[in-house]
């Protein structure tokens, strides 16, 4: 385990240096849950989008610059399941910067969906549902980095 970076009580929340952690936890378990969660769900999105095998309308593509649901696949795998991924991996090893890449991969979800919402110009029952797991990954590792590791 990677030695602890000694840290002002009262550093700033925005300063990364404050994100460092160097146990797991309750919050790091659920924080990997959920992040694995995620990334499984974006690799199935991501293939079926790919390989066209869920079904999505190609009408919803009108007024965008795809002409086929491949390229918003490969994006989904590279943009979505990939840092969800490795934020999941850095969570279950308790790596020092794993509460970082969980805000991070956290905030990536957020702004996934509010793409997709200006690409498409349409709403989908997913994309809240999104943005809550989102949210929840940005908390779980706020607080993963923010507590004393008691629980």
């Amino acid at each position: 385990m990677n030695a602890p970076v000694p840290v002002s009580p009262t550093a700033h929340p925005l300063d990364p240096r404050s994100w460092e952690v160097t146990r797991a936890d309750r919050a790091s378990r659920a924080l990997s849950l959920v992040l694995a969660l995620v990334a499984a769900a974006a690799v199935y999105g991501g293939v079926g989008l790919i390989t066209d095998r869920i079904g999505m309308t190609a009408q919803w593509l009108d007024g965008t610059p795809f002409t086929s649901w491949t390229l918003p696949g490969v994006a989904l795998l590279a943009g979505v399941a990939l840092p969800q991924a490795v934020a999941a991996g850095l969570a279950v090893t308790a790596h020092r910067w794993a509460a970082a890449a969980g805000i991070l991969a956290g905030i990536g979800l957020v702004l996934w969906i509010a793409v997709q919402l200006v690409v498409l110009g349409r709403f989908f029952w997913l994309q809240p549902v999104v943005v809550l797991f989102g949210l929840a990954e940005i908390a779980l590792a706020a607080w993963w980095s923010g507590h004393d590791g008691t629980a």
